[in-house]
């Protein structure tokens, strides 16, 4: 499946969030893939729990964060979900976030082979950063990601 099918049939892209710590824009992040049985809780505590150990390991770009652990950690299925924040969060090593991919994948070839390729086509652009963070609806995004 492809970024979008994924997060069209997760109903996982939310837009302009309110987080107060990159704690809650972590867990809003991957709400949408607990609902849908994507992942378990375990996997969104195991995400912080190794920011705390690591540091964000998955800060992207400017902005740009794709949390993310081992499929071992409560993956049941691969997922992404794309979030938006209505003001970035400071992440542990000073980095504003405002822009969120939630990212759960059954093996380490979906995490090499299909996301990052089509995450970096996505971002490859520097306007696709601020059509994003301008984007006001759901529909907004799927017409970006088009």
């Amino acid at each position: 499946m492809t970024l979008l099918e994924y997060l069209v049939k997760n109903d996982s892209i939310k837009v302009k969030q309110k987080a107060e710590t990159w704690e809650d824009a972590v867990r809003i992040t991957f709400r949408p893939l607990l609902e849908k049985g994507v992942i378990k809780e375990e996997y969104i505590d195991s995400v912080i729990e190794r920011t705390h150990e690591l540091g964000p390991y998955y800060i992207l770009a400017p902005g740009l964060a794709m949390p993310h652990e081992r499929p071992e950690k409560g993956v049941l299925k691969d997922g992404f979900s794309f979030i938006t924040l209505e003001k970035p969060v400071v992440f542990p090593d000073g980095q504003d976030v405002d822009i969120l991919l939630g990212f759960s994948a059954t093996s380490s070839e979906v995490h090499s082979n299909e996301s990052i390729p089509q995450i970096v086509m996505l971002f490859d652009d520097e306007a696709a950063f601020e059509k994003i963070r301008k984007a006001e609806s759901t529909d907004e995004i799927i017409g970006l990601l088009k």
